[in-house]
């Protein structure tokens, strides 16, 4: 009644609302656990879009929360009223005891602090000397080769998982931490999952399945709302992988302070060898700051990343005309041997032309939260009004704007990297928030986006020297985690070789398995 009477007061109605049949919502919520756990990442949520519209209210447990996929609502979010969307408590506190008070999780001054502290280190200088990339990218694609001359298929998911920790661990920290010399575990293998079956010899790959083990906690948390706290009031689900990320962080924080002890805080200039944990230890040497900070940038680092190289590797298995096509680029450009430098990089349009069409199918972070400070008005394409209540979460799906008919067309679920070059791209250019696979606006990470296009076009380019195809192996994917036979006909349920998931970023589940055939010496096509 509130909210309805402040909807008149500023000429606008309220969001249609999604409400259960029991008191507060709980079979709705029930049924919305349910559905996520067992369908494509948002099929639910599309599901309510095809029967509310592109922006409704769920109402559960008497908590509203406002999800959309509209361009226009998303700018207002991210850029005309910006200081109105923040984090807010609730996420704040379900995601501090993996992330901290870092930049991630963090609004107004923490924000702007953490920010401030890191911007300086990356320079352009910086983050387009591939020495790192090509170091690491030599051993995992040796690796990659010795296993597929063995026959064994691969986890690409794991595989690039491992070449971005240690090319972000060295770049961001001056760690060597070769997680890449630790053996693959092959397709009949049973990776330890819980921490009662790890080895006590502590591994980095340890540290990967205790970030993806967090990224799923917070998952839940976050669809769960302020009951999550009575799930875990037994114990907070977070400290068994949090033990392993921390023994895995606190070595490399413990010697960079030991090191740097003498270094007078806040100098006028980074050199050209300084790691950004250097770098933060000369702004503070309070631990806290510098753990949350080195966890956040590590995560952020990689993850996207990583998410981003494998399903442009699966997409070039479900398209060997395009992988021809990018391959014969390439190999003209680049040559069959040459390390690519930035100038390469920025010559090769299909190349990035496949890696856009990438991110628009699996954005790596597929959705997004906001809880407003003040209430706000939401006007549609027709200029109707729409109230939006003060501290209130909003939750922004960039997946399905991404696959949006009335934004991309009716092909907008095809895979098709010429639509970066013909009359199809006037759309993005007059609606650029269309395309947000790194968010945009004042939270626009323009460091992590100018990194991350060039830290996936090197390692693309290396594969594509090295092999000249890529096969799909689903027989090698472990039990139950093939696409359901029962998934409604939906999105891209029915093309869909391999099971989209998401937590925080987007991932496929159970790996996504594949081999590759080795390149002729020389690189012919």
């Amino acid at each position: 009644m509130r909210n309805a009477r402040a909807a008149r007061r500023l000429g606008a109605v309220q969001y249609p609302i999604v409400e259960g049949r029991w008191p507060g919502s709980v079979d709705l919520l029930i049924n919305m656990m349910r559905r996520l756990e067992g369908e494509y990442t948002t099929d639910y949520m599309a599901e309510l879009a095809e029967e509310y519209g592109p922006t409704y209210i769920i109402r559960i447990l008497w908590d509203d929360e406002v999800i959309t996929i509209e361009p226009r609502h998303i700018k207002q979010i991210l850029v005309n009223n910006f200081p109105n969307y923040i984090k807010g408590e609730e996420f704040n506190i379900a995601t501090r005891a993996v992330l901290g008070s870092g930049v991630f999780n963090a609004d107004n001054q923490v924000w702007k602090f953490h920010r401030a502290m890191a911007r300086p280190f990356f320079t352009r200088e910086r983050i387009t000397d591939f020495d790192i990339f090509a170091r690491h990218a030599d051993k995992i694609i040796q690796k990659m080769k010795d296993n597929f001359s063995a026959g064994n298929p691969i986890d690409i998911q794991d595989a690039m998982g491992r070449f971005t920790l240690d090319s972000a661990a060295e770049f961001l920290f001056g760690a060597a931490l070769d997680s890449i010399s630790e053996s693959f575990i092959l397709a009949n293998d049973k990776p330890p999952t819980q921490a009662k079956d790890r080895s006590m010899h502590f591994t980095s790959s340890a540290f990967i399945r205790a970030v993806r083990d967090t990224q799923q906690l917070i998952a839940r948390r976050l669809w769960l709302g302020p009951i999550w706290m009575i799930t875990e009031m037994f114990g907070d689900n977070s400290t068994m992988p949090m033990k392993d990320i921390n023994k895995f962080l606190g070595p490399i924080l413990e010697d960079a302070l030991s090191r740097n002890q003498d270094v007078t805080e806040a100098p006028n200039e980074i050199g050209s060898d300084t790691t950004f944990l250097e770098h933060m230890i000369s702004q503070t040497k309070d631990r806290v700051v510098l753990r949350d900070s080195i966890m956040n940038m590590l995560t952020a680092g990689r993850e996207p990343i990583t998410c981003t190289i494998a399903f442009l590797t699966y997409m070039l298995s479900q398209h060997p005309k395009v992988l021809g096509r990018l391959r014969e680029e390439i190999l003209h450009v680049v040559g069959p041997l040459k390390v690519p430098q930035y100038d390469d990089i920025r010559s090769l349009r299909y190349l990035r032309a496949v890696i856009n069409e990438t991110l628009r199918l699996f954005p790596p972070v597929p959705m997004n939260l906001r809880c407003t400070v003040n209430e706000d008005v939401w006007t549609d394409a027709d200029g109707k009004r729409y109230y939006i209540p003060p501290n209130i979460t909003v939750g922004y799906i960039v997946l399905l704007m991404h696959r949006d008919r009335g934004y991309w067309g009716e092909d907008a679920l095809e895979f098709d990297p010429d639509r970066w070059f013909d009359p199809r791209m006037q759309k993005v250019l007059k609606e650029p928030f269309i395309f947000l696979p790194f968010n945009a606006g004042h939270e626009s990470a323009w460091v992590n986006r100018f990194f991350a296009y060039n830290e996936i076009s090197f390692m693309i380019i290396r594969l594509l020297q090295s092999f000249s195809s890529i096969e799909l192996r689903p027989e090698a994917q472990p039990k139950g985690t093939l696409p359901p036979s029962d998934w409604p006909v939906r999105d891209r349920n029915q093309v869909e070789k391999i099971w989209p998931r998401s937590h925080v970023t987007l991932y496929s589940e159970g790996g996504l398995w594949l081999t590759m055939d080795e390149a002729a010496l020389g690189g012919e096509l």
